[in-house]
């Protein structure tokens, strides 16, 4: 634990820190041909015309530019807020709070820091406006996450509820392939309604057909509860055997006797960051994500889905890529909306824990010079808000 003396040095250090990089970073932008820039890259709000509404909503916060280049990672302190130099190793310094790489944004806490960073949204962009923090049912730390990444959508106030989107997700073993949709996050302890406690079903693939329908209930994501460290252990399932297990986070990672992890709203595949087996996954429904609005996905339910589950065959999945997991932030790809001619910041707040718990409101107004892989810079706004 940092005592006081050691938190004030380390923040009187790195405000002379985020000065000096700051005031570069500055200078670099002042100099840059403006005739390559293109204001209309990004609105603010999705559809284009939303810059009017982006400055209003935001015009509470501080206000940086943040220049990211095609290669290489920029990284960001809050407090005092500006550019900071690149750490040696991210993984071990707790010098800054938000990493930009291309359109990837990552946070120091979880996966990818020792900080306690964490982050959540998209919410309204007018939760900005207000000087506290929105009712929020998570903070997602940094974590190993890949095509199981979209599978719930998330209703606000006043329900907080997690839906599943019912997408069919393949989920590839070697040679083996296995169909996989999850049902509900909710379910029932001691009479009581209890998140994160799974149900799916899920059917392996061959050249033949397709075995038996499997249904799994209570897969255990809880993690301890809201109050849960980050050592609780959770559950895993192994597809072929179907066999059980929970184990901490540590002793996942070393385990190949699992091909999927439930940890609170977070689902796995033990492949990449998630684990040492080379298992890898590929959400079959993605491209639709677009158009699903909360009503649509609200309205689905097991059996309004089931033909879509039973559809999918091993042919299905012909042509289509499979990931393994890698590091996924709170801010997932949902921060850039790429609905119109260039990519643009999604017209939303943010909230955003640093690497020492504080708690801050982030919004997005506009990327400048935007391209196919970097916003170019990237205007945001920053406002603190009691924890």
């Amino acid at each position: 634990m940092k005592t006081l003396t050691s938190r004030t040095s380390s923040r009187t250090a790195r405000a002379a820190l985020v000065a000096l990089v700051t005031l570069a970073a500055g200078w670099a932008t002042a100099c840059s041909d403006s005739a390559t820039a293109r204001p209309d890259a990004g609105t603010g709000q999705p559809g284009g015309g939303g810059a009017v509404e982006a400055a209003t909503a935001f015009a509470s916060g501080q206000e940086i530019a943040i220049a990211v280049p095609e290669k290489g990672k920029v990284f960001l302190s809050l407090s005092p807020l500006g550019i900071v130099p690149a750490p040696a190793d991210p993984r071990v310094s707790t010098g800054w709070d938000m990493a930009f790489e291309q359109y990837t944004i990552t946070t120091n806490g979880g996966v990818s820091g020792p900080g306690q960073a964490a982050s959540f949204g998209p919410l309204d962009a007018a939760a900005f406006v207000g000087d506290a923090a929105p009712t929020v049912p998570f903070l997602v730390a940094d974590k190993a996450a890949g095509a199981f990444l979209d599978w719930f959508a998330y209703e606000g106030a006043p329900s907080h509820a997690l839906f599943s989107r019912f997408h069919v997700v393949g989920v590839k073993d070697g040679e083996r392939l296995w169909k996989v949709q999850l049902l509900s996050y909710y379910g029932e302890r001691d009479g009581a309604p209890i998140s994160a406690l799974y149900s799916l079903r899920y059917a392996e693939l061959t050249d033949r057909g397709e075995g038996p329908t499997q249904q799994v209930d209570r897969l255990e994501g809880t993690a301890g509860g809201p109050g849960g460290g980050p050592n609780e252990p959770s559950e895993l399932l192994d597809l072929a055997t179907g066999a059980r297990s929970q184990l901490t986070p540590a002793d996942a990672l070393a385990s190949r006797l699992w091909h999927l992890s439930f940890r609170r709203q977070t689902v796995g595949v033990n492949g990449g960051l998630g684990g040492p087996r080379g298992v890898a996954a590929c959400d079959l429904d993605e491209a639709g994500l677009k158009d699903e609005t909360m009503d649509v996905v609200r309205a689905r339910t097991p059996e309004s889905e089931r033909a879509r589950f039973a559809s999918v065959t091993r042919a299905s999945f012909d042509g289509r890529s499979f990931r393994a997991d890698g590091v996924v932030s709170g801010f997932s790809d949902a921060w850039v909306d790429r609905a119109g001619a260039s990519p643009a910041p999604a017209y939303a707040t943010w909230i955003v824990v640093d690497a020492e718990g504080n708690k801050f409101m982030i919004g997005f107004s506009k990327f400048v010079s935007a391209s196919t892989t970097s916003p170019g810079t990237i205007v945001m706004h920053l406002k603190p808000v009691s924890r």
